[in-house]
């Protein structure tokens, strides 16, 4: 029975997330009618009718205009003919006929559709239109629409072939814990063919081609409620549910489910900003990457890394650890097997001598127990339990996580080995087989054709294992009270400039409990003597202009004065060199103590087109663009996912014991990070930030630069746009 009838009208307009619930008709409906069915098996029509009827247990209804038969079956000239309301009409007609139907859908209280028909918006102004009329209904009424231009879907659960991917005779994949979903139908469809080719048991399948209505993240939002999914596999050039997406990849750590994806359109030349350093080194995939990261989404680059996932994924199995057993006849394998190893970020250990010792008899004396095991060619004449006796033995090893025996063939006393030892006990083993594999596949071991890429599903595995488990729910922001409308009075100064005075991003950085040097502006030498002297020596000047986003790069900064003479003399120097190379604007000059530092870093703000704000933290200093890399945060975080980052900075090396830093300093850098998702959070008009350097040393650390671009949502004509900020330098801002 549909869901849609039982919709009163409170449910038209439903947002995405409220539309979830309504996916069971879509994506396992108990009748199905097929607009368009034909018994052209050439073409979607008589594909897809052919599948559905080869398959489905459910009522089946043929529509087509101009025969009173397909295939066999009775058909209906107009869907408005089948008595019954349908929980999904598959819809195979031209695009101009299409909103019409999804009307008539709508009035007669059906569930769902799914469009399979091109001529959209791919096609043009014209279909573009009638696409926009689709999404009209579809969001007015809260009536599910998947496509249109895409094959459809499949649910090998509910045996529901309603797509024409796959024609009626192929075979069906393997309906396991795997869902695969793909906006590209023709792109899906390949991914699904060599999951499938590589024993990946796909139970559900969907693409969602154009979508108007239903989306990528949305389907993953449903799917990973499924009991029967376990790994999501999930393939986009464009996510339009973002919001969605998190929620599920949270989710799925709150179910202990996997999810994977693969995504195209990343190119660095995306949104690039002239004046923020942050912009600048992270582009749109360092975005990803890090949204992947920090929700415990599994990113991969490639078809053939996806299904290798997938397949080793399916078992359920899980690495305690990092550590990888290796079982080779070949020590070339071995020393290939090891070098992956290293590359991917996995360990090696040698085995313990007790361990050493089980597995020398079953070795010949120039052959190693260590780790790599090698037993050599010799095994060959040795009795055939061998190498099954040596695997037993690491396979019971205290030091290892994991097992990658490498081996000829799929079948014989190895591989019976293999499968034995597989189903007996719950280590992970993964095979590199030289020939075949098929047969080990078969019966669920993840078997690959190269101890590399057996090595690199081994490395997903372990990430995925020991992924921690974020405070799911719990990534917020404190608001404090009237905190934000002090920062936006300060920002007042800089409407309709190019971005914020250095003096006042630090000001408002301030409210956001991130540290800053102590410094006041002065507008001639005798002044900015006088805040010298109130500051301490040494000190640095800075000159403050909307003409100069970086001082450094225009002679703007003067570093190291010990003396008022040498400030006086510093502040006429510099006025006149900025005079001689055209900076007229000049809005002052900050008098700025002198901050020693062991270590620069770097922190920012970004604000990315499809995720929202995004925190920066990395190595510092005037070289940020060349050492880039900085660990990436989506606004809100938690303060455990903060620390991680902090301690991600340098892959890790920021933690070094003799110059890394502390664990103070680890927690104090997380607190400013935390600061700045707050100030994100709150100030969305602020659309990137740079503080850089944040100076620290065994006394502290203090945010010596700072640069904040603004949306400028007040405009240039504000009243208190050209007015000057802190005349005079008696305001401390520490």
């Amino acid at each position: 029975m549909s869901q849609q009838q039982d919709r009163g009208p409170a449910d038209a307009g439903l947002n995405a997330p409220e539309r979830v619930a309504a996916y069971d008709s879509l994506l396992q409906p108990s009748s199905i009618a097929v607009v368009g069915a034909s018994d052209d098996a050439r073409g979607p029509g008589g594909t897809i009718y052919a599948n559905l009827r080869q398959d489905f247990p459910g009522a089946l209804y043929p529509v087509n205009a101009r025969r009173s038969t397909v295939q066999g079956d009775k058909a209906y000239r107009s869907l408005g003919d089948i008595p019954d309301p349908v929980d999904l009409a598959v819809i195979i007609t031209p695009a101009p006929d299409v909103p019409d139907l999804i009307r008539l859908c709508i009035t007669r209280g059906d569930g769902a559709a799914v469009i399979i028909s091109s001529g959209f918006a791919e096609t043009g102004q014209d279909g573009a239109k009638v696409q926009a009329e689709v999404a009209r209904l579809a969001s007015s009424s809260g009536f599910p629409v998947l496509g249109p231009n895409c094959i459809g879907f499949m649910n090998g659960y509910a045996r529901i072939m309603a797509n024409f991917s796959l024609r009626p005779e192929a075979n069906r994949p393997v309906a396991g814990p795997v869902a695969l979903v793909s906006q590209s139908g023709g792109f899906g469809s390949y991914i699904l063919e060599k999951a499938t080719r590589a024993d990946v048991h796909v139970g559900l399948f969907v693409s969602t081609g154009n979508e108007v209505d239903v989306t990528a993240a949305s389907v993953a939002r449903y799917l990973i409620e499924r009991p029967e999914v376990t790994t999501l596999l999930m393939f986009c050039e464009a996510l339009r549910d973002p919001d969605l997406f998190l929620e599920a990849a949270d989710r799925a750590v709150e179910l202990d489910k996997t999810m994977v994806a693969l995504k195209t359109g990343n190119s660095p030349a995306v949104a690039r900003a002239a004046l923020s350093h942050t912009a600048s080194v992270v582009g749109e995939s360092a975005v990803f990457d890090a949204i992947c990261e920090q929700y415990g989404v599994l990113r991969v680059h490639s078809i053939e890394e996806m299904v290798d996932v997938g397949l080793i994924l399916q078992s359920g199995r899980r690495m305690n650890g990092r550590s990888i057993g290796v079982l080779t006849a070949s020590g070339g394998a071995g020393v290939l097997a090891a070098d992956a190893i290293s590359h991917y970020g996995l360990d090696l250990p040698a085995l313990p001598e007790s361990d050493q010792a089980r597995i020398a008899p079953y070795i010949p004396a120039y052959g190693s127990a260590l780790n790599p095991v090698d037993h050599t060619a010799q095994i060959s004449a040795l009795p055939p339990d061998t190498f099954e006796r040596i695997l037993d033995v690491m396979a019971q090893s205290e030091v290892l996580d994991a097992l990658l025996p490498v081996t000829w063939q799929d079948e014989g006393a190895a591989a019976d080995g293999i499968r034995r030892l597989h189903h007996e006990q719950a280590k992970p083993i993964v095979p590199a087989i030289t020939i075949g594999g098929g047969l080990l596949t078969r019966a669920g071991v993840p078997a690959y054709p190269d101890p590399t890429r057996a090595v690199r599903a081994l490395a997903w595995l372990a990430k995925r294992s020991t992924r921690p488990r974020p405070a799911v729910g719990r990534r917020t922001t404190s608001p404090v009270a009237g905190r934000a409308a002090q920062a936006r009075e300060l920002l007042l100064s800089s409407a309709g400039r190019p971005f914020v005075l250095e003096s006042v991003a630090k000001q408002v950085l301030a409210l956001y409990g991130v540290p800053v040097s102590r410094e006041f502006l002065a507008h001639d030498g005798p002044g900015a003597a006088q805040a010298a002297r109130k500051i301490g020596f040494p000190v640095a000047l800075k000159a403050l202009s909307y003409e100069l986003a970086h001082k450094s790069d225009a002679g703007g900064l003067r570093l190291g004065l010990s003396s008022a003479d040498e400030v006086a003399t510093a502040y006429a120097d510099l006025v006149g060199v900025l005079a001689g190379a055209g900076v007229a604007d000049l809005e002052g000059v900050l008098v700025q103590e002198m901050v020693p530092a062991d270590i620069e870093i770097m922190c920012g703000l970004k604000r990315d087109q499809v995720f929202g704000p995004v925190v920066a933290i990395g190595m510092g200093g005037t070289l940020v663009e060349l050492l880039g890399e900085p660990v990436l945060l989506r606004v809100p975080f938690t303060t455990s996912e903060a620390e991680r980052a902090v301690r991600g900075m340098a892959r890790g090396r920021i933690t070094h014991p003799t110059r890394g830093l502390t664990e103070a300093q680890i927690e104090a850098l997380a607190r400013t990070l935390s600061g700045v998702s707050a100030m994100a959070d709150e100030l969305g008009e602020i659309l990137s930030a740079d503080i850089n350097p944040i100076r620290v040393s065994a006394h502290g650390f203090k945010a010596v630069d700072a640069l904040l671009v603004l949306s400028d949502p007040r405009g240039a004509g504000h009243p208190s746009a050209r007015r000057r900020p802190d005349d005079h330098f008696e305001r401390d801002i520490t």
